[in-house]
Protein backbone atom coordinates (compact mmCIF):
# COMPACT_ATOMS: atom_id res chain seq x y z
CA UNK A 1 0.00 0.00 0.00
CA UNK A 2 2.75 2.71 0.63
CA UNK A 3 5.96 2.81 -0.43
CA UNK A 4 8.43 5.26 0.31
CA UNK A 5 12.09 5.15 -1.55
CA UNK A 6 14.69 7.53 -0.17
CA UNK A 7 12.83 10.50 0.50
CA UNK A 8 14.47 13.41 2.31
CA UNK A 9 12.09 16.73 3.49
CA UNK A 10 13.95 19.87 4.65
CA UNK A 11 11.46 22.85 6.29
CA UNK A 12 11.86 25.74 4.41
CA UNK A 13 14.48 28.06 6.37
CA UNK A 14 15.56 24.81 8.47
CA UNK A 15 19.30 24.18 9.09
CA UNK A 16 18.58 20.62 8.99
CA UNK A 17 16.56 18.40 6.98
CA UNK A 18 13.47 17.05 9.05
CA UNK A 19 13.76 13.46 7.45
CA UNK A 20 17.05 11.92 5.56
CA UNK A 21 16.62 9.17 2.83
CA UNK A 22 13.77 7.54 4.61
CA UNK A 23 12.50 4.30 3.34
CA UNK A 24 9.77 2.84 4.26
CA UNK A 25 6.95 -0.30 3.12
CA UNK A 26 3.80 -0.68 4.52
CA UNK A 27 1.36 -3.51 2.85
CA UNK A 28 -2.56 -3.81 3.35
CA UNK A 29 -4.01 -4.97 6.30
CA UNK A 30 -0.74 -4.48 7.98
CA UNK A 31 -0.02 -3.03 12.11
CA UNK A 32 3.35 -0.67 11.86
CA UNK A 33 4.69 0.69 15.12
CA UNK A 34 7.00 4.35 14.52
CA UNK A 35 9.22 4.36 17.68
CA UNK A 36 12.18 7.34 18.14
CA UNK A 37 13.26 9.94 20.02
CA UNK A 38 11.25 13.14 20.70
CA UNK A 39 12.01 15.80 17.80
CA UNK A 40 13.44 12.06 15.07
CA UNK A 41 10.89 13.20 12.21
CA UNK A 42 8.36 11.29 13.10
CA UNK A 43 5.55 13.16 12.77
CA UNK A 44 6.82 15.27 9.65
CA UNK A 45 6.71 11.17 8.35
CA UNK A 46 2.74 11.07 9.45
CA UNK A 47 1.95 13.95 7.76
CA UNK A 48 4.33 13.28 4.45
CA UNK A 49 2.36 10.02 4.33
CA UNK A 50 -1.02 11.91 4.63
CA UNK A 51 -0.22 14.33 1.99
CA UNK A 52 -0.23 17.12 4.20
CA UNK A 53 2.83 17.94 4.14
CA UNK A 54 3.04 18.86 0.65
CA UNK A 55 -0.01 21.11 0.93
CA UNK A 56 -0.17 22.72 4.37
CA UNK A 57 4.01 23.16 4.65
CA UNK A 58 6.41 25.28 3.34
CA UNK A 59 9.73 22.78 2.57
CA UNK A 60 12.39 21.32 -0.04
CA UNK A 61 11.02 17.21 -0.79
CA UNK A 62 13.08 14.78 -2.55
CA UNK A 63 12.33 10.94 -3.14
CA UNK A 64 9.13 9.38 -3.48
CA UNK A 65 6.22 8.35 -1.67
CA UNK A 66 3.68 6.33 -3.13
CA UNK A 67 0.09 4.88 -2.41
CA UNK A 68 -0.91 1.99 -4.31
CA UNK A 69 1.59 3.03 -6.84
CA UNK A 70 0.54 6.53 -7.21
CA UNK A 71 2.82 9.51 -6.14
CA UNK A 72 1.35 11.40 -2.90
CA UNK A 73 2.59 14.21 -4.35
CA UNK A 74 0.13 13.62 -7.57
CA UNK A 75 -2.80 13.18 -5.71
CA UNK A 76 -5.32 16.14 -4.67
CA UNK A 77 -5.84 16.25 -0.64
CA UNK A 78 -9.12 15.94 -0.88
CA UNK A 79 -9.04 12.57 -2.77
CA UNK A 80 -6.30 11.24 -0.74
CA UNK A 81 -7.97 12.14 2.19
CA UNK A 82 -10.59 9.83 1.51
CA UNK A 83 -8.17 6.67 2.06
CA UNK A 84 -5.98 8.04 4.63
CA UNK A 85 -6.75 9.25 7.88
CA UNK A 86 -4.29 11.04 9.99
CA UNK A 87 -5.07 11.40 13.66
CA UNK A 88 -2.54 14.15 15.17
CA UNK A 89 -0.52 14.56 17.81
CA UNK A 90 -2.25 17.97 18.96
CA UNK A 91 -5.71 17.28 18.03
CA UNK A 92 -6.57 21.35 17.93
CA UNK A 93 -4.40 20.96 15.07
CA UNK A 94 -7.53 19.31 13.26
CA UNK A 95 -10.43 20.74 14.42
CA UNK A 96 -12.20 23.06 12.25
CA UNK A 97 -15.57 23.31 13.93
CA UNK A 98 -16.78 24.57 17.01
CA UNK A 99 -19.11 21.59 18.29
CA UNK A 100 -18.39 17.76 18.71
CA UNK A 101 -21.18 16.62 16.50
CA UNK A 102 -20.12 19.11 13.59
CA UNK A 103 -16.84 18.16 13.86
CA UNK A 104 -17.51 13.92 13.35
CA UNK A 105 -19.77 14.52 10.34
CA UNK A 106 -17.72 17.47 9.00
CA UNK A 107 -15.87 15.13 6.56
CA UNK A 108 -19.24 12.84 5.72
CA UNK A 109 -20.92 15.94 5.02
CA UNK A 110 -18.28 16.79 2.46
CA UNK A 111 -18.19 13.50 0.55
CA UNK A 112 -22.15 13.83 0.26
CA UNK A 113 -23.43 10.84 2.63
CA UNK A 114 -27.25 10.70 2.89
CA UNK A 115 -28.34 12.11 6.29
CA UNK A 116 -29.02 8.51 7.66
CA UNK A 117 -26.01 7.09 7.01
CA UNK A 118 -24.06 10.19 8.68
CA UNK A 119 -26.54 9.96 11.54
CA UNK A 120 -25.71 6.10 12.08
CA UNK A 121 -22.01 6.41 11.60
CA UNK A 122 -21.72 9.53 14.00
CA UNK A 123 -23.55 6.99 16.73
CA UNK A 124 -20.87 4.27 15.68
CA UNK A 125 -17.88 6.52 15.99
CA UNK A 126 -18.71 8.14 19.21
CA UNK A 127 -20.03 5.00 20.75
CA UNK A 128 -16.58 3.59 19.88
CA UNK A 129 -14.40 6.26 21.54
CA UNK A 130 -16.80 5.98 24.32
CA UNK A 131 -18.18 9.56 24.33
CA UNK A 132 -21.84 9.62 23.48
CA UNK A 133 -22.22 11.74 26.50
CA UNK A 134 -20.08 14.44 25.11
CA UNK A 135 -22.42 14.56 21.83
CA UNK A 136 -24.04 17.70 22.13
CA UNK A 137 -20.55 19.28 24.14
CA UNK A 138 -18.87 22.86 22.39
CA UNK A 139 -15.06 21.38 21.77
CA UNK A 140 -13.61 24.34 23.80
CA UNK A 141 -15.60 23.02 26.87
CA UNK A 142 -13.74 19.66 26.69
CA UNK A 143 -10.57 18.44 28.81
CA UNK A 144 -7.47 17.75 26.41
CA UNK A 145 -8.21 14.08 26.37
CA UNK A 146 -11.62 14.15 25.35
CA UNK A 147 -10.75 16.36 22.66
CA UNK A 148 -8.35 13.60 21.74
CA UNK A 149 -10.99 11.14 21.46
CA UNK A 150 -13.32 13.54 19.28
CA UNK A 151 -10.18 13.90 17.13
CA UNK A 152 -9.97 9.97 16.52
CA UNK A 153 -14.10 9.79 16.50
CA UNK A 154 -13.76 12.12 13.51
CA UNK A 155 -11.25 9.92 11.48
CA UNK A 156 -12.78 6.63 12.46
CA UNK A 157 -16.04 7.83 11.19
CA UNK A 158 -15.47 8.39 7.62
CA UNK A 159 -13.72 4.78 7.12
CA UNK A 160 -10.42 4.96 5.59
CA UNK A 161 -8.44 2.34 4.22
CA UNK A 162 -4.92 2.94 6.27
CA UNK A 163 -5.16 5.58 9.55
CA UNK A 164 -1.97 7.32 10.96
CA UNK A 165 -1.92 7.53 14.87
CA UNK A 166 0.29 10.39 16.33
CA UNK A 167 0.25 9.40 20.20
CA UNK A 168 -3.06 8.62 19.93
CA UNK A 169 -3.43 8.16 23.97
CA UNK A 170 -0.54 10.96 24.84
CA UNK A 171 -3.68 13.14 27.06
CA UNK A 172 -5.86 10.20 27.71
CA UNK A 173 -5.96 8.70 31.28
CA UNK A 174 -5.09 5.11 31.96
CA UNK A 175 -8.66 3.61 31.59
CA UNK A 176 -9.36 5.71 28.23
CA UNK A 177 -5.41 4.52 26.51
CA UNK A 178 -6.16 1.02 27.42
CA UNK A 179 -9.96 1.66 25.63
CA UNK A 180 -8.33 3.14 22.68
CA UNK A 181 -5.87 0.26 22.17
CA UNK A 182 -7.94 -2.28 22.42
CA UNK A 183 -10.08 -0.40 20.01
CA UNK A 184 -6.99 0.00 17.66
CA UNK A 185 -6.31 -3.69 18.23
CA UNK A 186 -9.82 -4.89 17.45
CA UNK A 187 -10.68 -2.74 14.21
CA UNK A 188 -6.85 -3.69 12.82
CA UNK A 189 -8.31 -7.70 13.42
CA UNK A 190 -11.72 -7.08 12.16
CA UNK A 191 -11.64 -4.92 9.54
CA UNK A 192 -8.58 -5.38 7.98
CA UNK A 193 -7.16 -1.83 8.30
CA UNK A 194 -3.65 -0.56 7.87
CA UNK A 195 -2.52 1.14 10.56
CA UNK A 196 0.31 3.17 11.25
CA UNK A 197 0.80 3.69 15.05
CA UNK A 198 3.41 6.22 16.47
CA UNK A 199 3.56 5.52 19.94
CA UNK A 200 5.83 6.31 22.72
CA UNK A 201 3.71 3.99 25.37
CA UNK A 202 5.28 0.86 24.33
CA UNK A 203 4.17 -1.46 26.83
CA UNK A 204 0.18 -1.37 26.01
CA UNK A 205 1.33 -2.64 22.42
CA UNK A 206 3.64 -5.33 23.88
CA UNK A 207 1.45 -8.53 23.45
CA UNK A 208 1.03 -7.64 19.74
CA UNK A 209 4.43 -7.83 18.79
CA UNK A 210 3.91 -5.28 15.48
CA UNK A 211 6.36 -4.92 13.11
CA UNK A 212 8.30 -1.38 14.58
CA UNK A 213 10.22 1.23 12.28
CA UNK A 214 12.21 2.71 14.32
CA UNK A 215 13.65 6.49 13.56
CA UNK A 216 16.71 8.50 14.67
CA UNK A 217 17.65 11.75 13.39
CA UNK A 218 15.17 11.89 10.34
CA UNK A 219 16.31 8.89 9.75
CA UNK A 220 14.87 4.90 9.42
CA UNK A 221 17.48 2.93 11.21
CA UNK A 222 15.38 -0.56 11.18
CA UNK A 223 11.83 -2.04 10.79
CA UNK A 224 11.34 -5.22 11.60
CA UNK A 225 9.79 -7.55 13.73
CA UNK A 226 11.30 -7.28 17.41
CA UNK A 227 10.31 -7.85 20.73
CA UNK A 228 9.84 -4.24 22.39
CA UNK A 229 12.29 -3.39 24.92
CA UNK A 230 11.53 -3.37 28.63
CA UNK A 231 11.21 0.59 29.58
CA UNK A 232 11.84 1.09 33.21
CA UNK A 233 13.45 4.22 34.37
CA UNK A 234 15.93 4.04 37.92
CA UNK A 235 15.05 7.07 39.75
CA UNK A 236 14.43 8.18 43.42
CA UNK A 237 11.88 10.33 44.77
CA UNK A 238 12.46 13.57 47.08
CA UNK A 239 12.65 13.05 50.45
CA UNK A 240 9.75 14.24 51.26
CA UNK A 241 8.52 17.46 53.74
CA UNK A 242 9.48 17.94 57.25
CA UNK A 243 7.24 17.18 59.68
CA UNK A 244 6.85 20.67 60.68
CA UNK A 245 7.06 22.18 57.56
CA UNK A 246 4.09 25.45 56.77
CA UNK A 247 1.40 24.66 54.06
CA UNK A 248 2.64 26.38 51.15
CA UNK A 249 -0.77 26.13 49.30
CA UNK A 250 -4.11 25.37 51.14
CA UNK A 251 -7.35 24.65 50.12
CA UNK A 252 -10.44 24.80 52.13
CA UNK A 253 -14.04 23.44 50.98
CA UNK A 254 -13.29 24.73 47.06
CA UNK A 255 -15.88 24.12 44.97
CA UNK A 256 -16.07 26.01 40.67
CA UNK A 257 -17.93 25.97 38.24
CA UNK A 258 -18.48 26.15 34.70
CA UNK A 259 -21.11 27.52 32.88
CA UNK A 260 -23.70 25.40 34.36
CA UNK A 261 -21.56 22.59 35.10
CA UNK A 262 -19.91 22.43 38.82
CA UNK A 263 -16.70 20.71 38.05
CA UNK A 264 -14.94 20.64 41.90
CA UNK A 265 -16.88 19.79 44.75
CA UNK A 266 -15.49 20.91 47.95
CA UNK A 267 -12.01 20.18 47.48
CA UNK A 268 -9.66 20.75 50.99
CA UNK A 269 -5.84 20.15 50.94
CA UNK A 270 -2.72 21.08 51.74
CA UNK A 271 0.29 21.68 49.82
CA UNK A 272 3.67 21.61 51.55
CA UNK A 273 7.46 22.41 50.53
CA UNK A 274 9.63 19.22 49.36
CA UNK A 275 6.18 17.51 48.31
CA UNK A 276 5.72 15.77 44.62
CA UNK A 277 2.55 14.94 43.87
CA UNK A 278 0.71 13.39 41.24
CA UNK A 279 -2.46 14.44 40.53
CA UNK A 280 -4.33 11.23 39.23
CA UNK A 281 -7.93 10.75 37.87
CA UNK A 282 -10.09 10.12 34.45
CA UNK A 283 -10.33 12.88 31.89
CA UNK A 284 -12.65 15.32 32.84
CA UNK A 285 -12.48 14.69 36.30
CA UNK A 286 -11.33 17.91 37.42
CA UNK A 287 -8.28 18.15 37.10
CA UNK A 288 -6.88 20.94 34.92
CA UNK A 289 -9.71 22.82 36.68
CA UNK A 290 -7.52 21.98 39.98
CA UNK A 291 -4.74 23.72 38.86
CA UNK A 292 -6.03 26.66 37.33
CA UNK A 293 -7.96 27.80 40.49
CA UNK A 294 -4.51 27.26 42.64
CA UNK A 295 -3.03 28.90 40.00
CA UNK A 296 -5.81 32.27 40.22
CA UNK A 297 -6.64 31.88 37.00
CA UNK A 298 -10.51 30.19 37.76
CA UNK A 299 -12.23 31.36 41.05
CA UNK A 300 -14.28 29.38 43.12
CA UNK A 301 -17.67 29.83 43.50
CA UNK A 302 -17.60 28.68 47.39
CA UNK A 303 -14.10 28.05 49.53
CA UNK A 304 -10.81 29.72 50.14
CA UNK A 305 -7.49 29.10 48.37
CA UNK A 306 -4.57 30.70 50.37
CA UNK A 307 -0.89 30.94 48.92
CA UNK A 308 1.59 31.13 52.05
CA UNK A 309 -1.48 32.34 54.59
CA UNK A 310 -2.51 34.68 52.42
CA UNK A 311 -5.84 34.36 49.77
CA UNK A 312 -5.21 33.64 46.35
CA UNK A 313 -8.95 35.83 45.55
CA UNK A 314 -6.85 38.99 47.51
CA UNK A 315 -3.68 38.37 45.01
CA UNK A 316 -3.06 39.31 41.47
CA UNK A 317 -2.25 36.31 39.50
CA UNK A 318 0.76 38.27 37.93
CA UNK A 319 2.55 38.38 41.20
CA UNK A 320 1.15 34.79 42.11
CA UNK A 321 3.09 33.83 38.80
CA UNK A 322 6.45 34.68 40.25
CA UNK A 323 5.53 31.57 43.18
CA UNK A 324 3.93 29.64 41.55
CA UNK A 325 4.78 28.29 37.68
CA UNK A 326 2.44 26.75 35.26
CA UNK A 327 2.62 24.68 33.07
CA UNK A 328 -0.52 24.13 30.30
CA UNK A 329 -2.00 21.27 28.97
CA UNK A 330 -1.45 22.14 25.76
CA UNK A 331 2.37 22.72 25.02
CA UNK A 332 0.83 25.53 21.84
CA UNK A 333 -0.91 27.82 24.86
CA UNK A 334 2.02 29.15 26.20
CA UNK A 335 4.98 29.44 23.10
CA UNK A 336 4.94 33.58 22.27
CA UNK A 337 8.45 34.92 22.03
CA UNK A 338 10.07 34.58 18.46
CA UNK A 339 13.05 32.37 19.38
CA UNK A 340 13.96 29.20 21.85
CA UNK A 341 16.14 31.59 23.88
CA UNK A 342 13.81 34.29 24.08
CA UNK A 343 11.39 31.93 25.56
CA UNK A 344 13.08 29.89 27.79
CA UNK A 345 14.25 33.39 29.56
CA UNK A 346 10.74 35.55 28.91
CA UNK A 347 9.30 35.08 32.38
CA UNK A 348 13.00 35.92 34.80
CA UNK A 349 13.47 39.14 32.10
CA UNK A 350 9.94 40.24 33.11
CA UNK A 351 10.03 39.56 36.57
CA UNK A 352 13.04 41.95 36.90
CA UNK A 353 15.85 39.28 37.27
CA UNK A 354 19.49 40.01 36.26
CA UNK A 355 20.81 38.23 33.51
CA UNK A 356 23.07 36.58 35.51
CA UNK A 357 20.52 35.32 38.05
CA UNK A 358 19.34 32.93 35.50
CA UNK A 359 21.51 32.87 32.14
CA UNK A 360 24.15 29.61 33.18
CA UNK A 361 21.04 27.64 34.64
CA UNK A 362 18.89 28.23 31.58
CA UNK A 363 21.50 27.38 29.46
CA UNK A 364 22.30 24.22 30.69
CA UNK A 365 18.54 22.89 30.80
CA UNK A 366 18.59 23.84 27.59
CA UNK A 367 21.72 21.78 26.26
CA UNK A 368 20.17 18.62 28.78
CA UNK A 369 17.25 19.05 26.59
CA UNK A 370 18.70 18.47 23.17
CA UNK A 371 17.92 22.21 22.60
CA UNK A 372 21.28 23.68 22.43
CA UNK A 373 21.77 23.80 18.84
CA UNK A 374 17.38 25.14 18.26
CA UNK A 375 18.20 28.80 20.43
CA UNK A 376 16.93 30.76 17.55
CA UNK A 377 14.83 28.75 16.14
CA UNK A 378 11.03 29.86 16.72
CA UNK A 379 9.38 27.44 18.80
CA UNK A 380 6.77 26.42 16.30
CA UNK A 381 9.76 24.90 14.85
CA UNK A 382 10.20 22.52 17.70
CA UNK A 383 8.58 18.94 17.46
CA UNK A 384 5.44 18.42 20.15
CA UNK A 385 7.99 16.96 22.93
CA UNK A 386 10.38 19.52 22.45
CA UNK A 387 7.92 22.36 22.76
CA UNK A 388 6.43 20.67 25.92
CA UNK A 389 10.53 20.76 27.42
CA UNK A 390 10.80 23.75 26.52
CA UNK A 391 7.54 24.76 28.29
CA UNK A 392 9.02 23.39 31.54
CA UNK A 393 12.84 25.00 31.40
CA UNK A 394 10.83 28.29 30.38
CA UNK A 395 9.34 28.17 33.89
CA UNK A 396 11.85 26.55 36.06
CA UNK A 397 14.52 29.67 34.37
CA UNK A 398 13.10 31.90 37.04
CA UNK A 399 13.06 28.87 40.09
CA UNK A 400 9.06 30.09 41.48
CA UNK A 401 8.21 28.03 44.79
CA UNK A 402 5.39 25.74 43.14
CA UNK A 403 5.57 23.63 40.00
CA UNK A 404 1.99 23.06 38.73
CA UNK A 405 2.13 20.91 35.71
CA UNK A 406 -0.10 19.71 33.13
CA UNK A 407 0.76 16.42 31.42
CA UNK A 408 4.50 17.43 30.60
CA UNK A 409 5.17 14.11 29.20
CA UNK A 410 3.14 14.12 26.30
CA UNK A 411 5.53 13.50 23.23
CA UNK A 412 8.74 12.34 25.25
CA UNK A 413 10.50 9.46 24.59
CA UNK A 414 12.08 7.10 27.89
CA UNK A 415 15.16 8.95 27.87
CA UNK A 416 13.20 12.74 28.09
CA UNK A 417 10.98 11.29 30.45
CA UNK A 418 13.46 10.17 32.76
CA UNK A 419 15.57 13.78 32.37
CA UNK A 420 12.07 15.59 33.19
CA UNK A 421 11.26 13.40 36.24
CA UNK A 422 15.17 14.13 37.94
CA UNK A 423 14.36 17.84 36.91
CA UNK A 424 11.25 17.42 38.99
CA UNK A 425 12.99 15.19 41.99
CA UNK A 426 15.93 17.83 42.00
CA UNK A 427 13.66 21.24 42.16
CA UNK A 428 11.82 19.65 45.44
CA UNK A 429 15.17 18.49 46.57
CA UNK A 430 15.96 22.17 46.84
CA UNK A 431 12.34 22.60 48.81
CA UNK A 432 10.11 23.10 45.77
CA UNK A 433 6.67 21.29 45.63
CA UNK A 434 5.32 19.82 42.41
CA UNK A 435 1.97 19.30 41.51
CA UNK A 436 1.68 17.17 38.18
CA UNK A 437 -1.19 15.83 36.13
CA UNK A 438 0.39 12.43 35.12
CA UNK A 439 -1.57 9.56 33.40
CA UNK A 440 1.48 7.11 32.86
CA UNK A 441 0.96 4.65 35.87
CA UNK A 442 5.03 3.99 35.33
CA UNK A 443 6.32 7.02 36.05
CA UNK A 444 4.82 8.73 39.03
CA UNK A 445 5.33 5.96 41.69
CA UNK A 446 9.09 6.11 40.93
CA UNK A 447 9.42 10.28 42.01
CA UNK A 448 5.68 10.89 44.26
CA UNK A 449 5.51 11.30 47.84
CA UNK A 450 1.92 11.88 47.49
CA UNK A 451 -0.87 11.14 45.87
CA UNK A 452 -4.37 13.10 44.68
CA UNK A 453 -7.02 10.96 42.82
CA UNK A 454 -9.89 12.91 41.66
CA UNK A 455 -12.72 11.70 40.16
CA UNK A 456 -16.44 13.76 39.46
CA UNK A 457 -14.42 16.56 41.22
CA UNK A 458 -14.39 14.86 44.06
CA UNK A 459 -11.25 14.39 45.71
CA UNK A 460 -11.47 10.59 46.70
CA UNK A 461 -7.64 9.65 47.42
CA UNK A 462 -5.30 11.73 49.11
CA UNK A 463 -2.57 10.01 51.14
CA UNK A 464 1.46 9.26 50.72
CA UNK A 465 2.54 7.07 47.72
CA UNK A 466 2.43 3.66 48.85
CA UNK A 467 -1.41 4.48 50.82
CA UNK A 468 -2.50 5.98 48.14
CA UNK A 469 -1.46 3.51 45.49
CA UNK A 470 -3.65 0.66 47.65
CA UNK A 471 -6.62 3.34 48.21
CA UNK A 472 -6.95 3.10 44.29
CA UNK A 473 -6.49 -0.01 44.28
CA UNK A 474 -9.52 -0.97 46.82
CA UNK A 475 -11.61 1.54 43.98
CA UNK A 476 -11.13 -0.60 41.67
CA UNK A 477 -8.49 1.30 39.03
CA UNK A 478 -6.13 -1.17 38.58
CA UNK A 479 -5.24 0.88 35.38
CA UNK A 480 -3.57 3.88 37.26
CA UNK A 481 -1.08 1.48 39.28
CA UNK A 482 2.35 0.09 37.66
CA UNK A 483 1.29 -3.29 35.66
CA UNK A 484 -2.38 -2.05 35.12
CA UNK A 485 -2.06 -3.39 31.17
CA UNK A 486 -4.54 -4.33 28.35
Amino acid sequence: MIRVRDFTYRYRGAGQAALRGVDLEIARGEFVLLTGPSGCGKSTLALALAGFLFSQYDGEPSGVIQFDGQDVQDIPIYEHADRVGLIQQNPENQFVTLAVEDEIVFGLENRRWPREKMEARLAWSLQAVGCEHLRHRKINTLSGGEKQKIALAAVLAFEPELIIFDEPTSSLDPTATREIFELILELQQTSGLTLLVIEHKLDFLRRVNPRQAVMKAGEILTQDRQAIPDESLDLHPPEGPGDRSPALISLEEVSVELGKEQVLRGISLEIRPGELISLLGPNGSGKTTLLLTVMGLLEPVSGKVSFSGLEAGSSRTSDLARQIGLVFQSPDHQLFASSVWEEAVFAPRRFGMSETEFTDRTLKLLEKAGLEGRLEDHPYRLSYGQKRRLNLISVLSYQPAVLLLDEIFIGQDRDNASFLLQLLVDFVNRGGSVIMVNHNPDYYPLVSTRLLYLDGGALLVDALLEKGMDEISRLGRSEYLPGGRL
